[in-house]
C-alpha cells in the first residue's frame, strides 16, 4: 500500500473502512455540486472502492492530517501511455488541498514516471481550477463531461495539463513555505 507523508498531509490508499467517510464527503450539496456524479449509496461506494482497489491503471487515495484526520480524497486514474488523469479530488482544508495537490503530482512524476498528467474540473469551481494554474497546469480547453453513468446530464469542464518537464521547472518553494507557515 501507498502511503505519501508531506509537511503537513498524508495521501494512503483508499480502503473499505474509508468508505463511510467518502461518501459523506461526496454526498455533501456543498460538494457534489462540482462533481461528475449523482449523489451515491453506501453499497456504491463500498463496491467502487472494491473494484478500484485492483484496478493497475488508478491510485486512489484519502487525504488526512498529520494526525490522521480524514480531509478528503484525490487519485490518478486512466492512467494510459505515459499519462493520467487527475481527479476525485475533494479536500475540506485549503493548506492539505494544496499540499495533497502538489504530493500527489510528485508521486506521479517522480514513482510513476507519468509523461503527463491532466484533469476536467466543473467550469463553475473555479477556486479549484484556479488552484490547478497555481501548481503548474495549463488551460488546454473546454469539454462536455456527463454527470453520473447515464450520461443524461451534461456539465462543462475546463481541461488543464501538466507535463515532468513542467512540474520539473516549476518552483514551488512559495508554496512549500505557506504550508510550512500554516
Amino acid at each position: 500500500m501507498v502511503s505519501i507523508r508531506g509537511i503537513k498531509t498524508i495521501l494512503a490508499e483508499i480502503t473499505e473502512a474509508d468508505a463511510e467517510a467518502i461518501l459523506r464527503l461526496r454526498n455533501d450539496p456543498h460538494n457534489n455540486k462540482f462533481l461528475f456524479q449523482k449523489p451515491i449509496t453506501p453499497e456504491e461506494q463500498i463496491s467502487w472502492i472494491k473494484k478500484n482497489s485492483t484496478d493497475v491503471r488508478s491510485k486512489n487515495f484519502k487525504v488526512t492530517d498529520l494526525n490522521n484526520e480524514f480531509k478528503g480524497t484525490i487519485s490518478i486514474y486512466n492512467i494510459e501511455n505515459g499519462r493520467g488523469e487527475f481527479g476525485r479530488y475533494i479536500v475540506t482544508n485549503p493548506v492539505n488541498a494544496v499540499e495533497a495537490e502538489y504530493l500527489l503530482l510528485k508521486y506521479c512524476f517522480e514513482d510513476l514516471a507519468l509523461d503527463a498528467v491532466y484533469c476536467q474540473t466543473n467550469l463553475e469551481n473555479r477556486s479549484v481550477w484556479s488552484q490547478h494554474l497555481k501548481l503548474g497546469f495549463k488551460e488546454v480547453g473546454q469539454k462536455d463531461v456527463a454527470v453520473g453513468s447515464s450520461a443524461t446530464t451534461m456539465v462543462k469542464a475546463i481541461v488543464q495539463e501538466i507535463t515532468s518537464e513542467e512540474f520539473r521547472n516549476f518552483d514551488y518553494e512559495k508554496i512549500m513555505r505557506l504550508i510550512k507557515h500554516f
